[in-house]
């Protein structure tokens, strides 16, 4: 009993976001932070003002903010939380994390495209983006967090470039859906690299690992 106990703390613990984040100012509509050292500014949450954004959101590679112009570099946790209006958004090739529950509960995210300097997708950073079709995975990846994907139940093709799966970190019930029936689910790899993936944790979450 003691042992199950330690197991779901710490399941818990897992999936608990890096700290939210308080925006410090609004440029174009979009909420932004700086870094302790004021090098570069965070896409962040939205505080009592959150669920504002709508339709298609396009994040630029740098902003200016009180004639100082900073490259945006990440996307906070919950940045984009429970936007259930947003259809689509553009991220520059300047983000280089996607935070915990950043995009979780966008139910009418059709579209996304991640930049190929991303390493780290959070914690349930897509958890039920129930309208995403489909979504890539750049080879810079390293890390895709516990429930980052959990309860994409229109997600049928994910695209990835990581050759080999074992360069990965990925989390427990990534991809998880809840009837757990992943028939229809495609996950298209590079060439040489189906028979790896078929033998790792992903092959769990697809019907169907084919080459590009």
């Amino acid at each position: 009993m003691r042992h199950l106990i330690k197991t779901s703390v710490l399941l818990l613990a897992l999936c608990m976001p890096m700290a939210a984040m308080a925006y410090e100012f609004i440029v174009d509509g979009i909420y932004y932070s700086t870094d302790l050292w004021g090098d570069y500014v965070m896409v962040c949450d939205q505080g009592e003002d959150g669920g504002h954004y709508s339709g298609n959101v396009s994040i630029p590679t740098s902003i200016t903010h009180d004639d100082t112009t900073y490259p945006v570099a990440r996307i906070n946790a919950y940045a984009f939380s429970k936007c259930g209006e947003l259809t689509g958004v553009s991220i520059p090739e300047t983000i280089t994390e996607i935070g915990d529950h950043s995009f979780e509960e966008c139910t009418s995210l059709t579209e996304v495209k991640i930049p190929g300097a991303v390493t780290y997708i959070g914690s349930c950073a897509f958890e039920n983006c129930s309208s995403l079709t489909s979504f890539n995975i750049p080879a810079t990846v390293t890390e895709i967090k516990i429930w980052s994907f959990q309860g994409c139940t229109s997600l049928t093709d994910v695209y990835c470039d990581i050759a080999d799966p074992s360069q990965v970190e990925l989390g427990m019930s990534a991809f998880k859906l809840e009837d757990e029936n992943y028939s229809a689910r495609t996950l298209h790899v590079p060439a040489g690299s189906v028979a790896a993936y078929k033998n790792s944790e992903w092959n769990d979450f697809f019907g169907n690992i084919v080459e590009k």
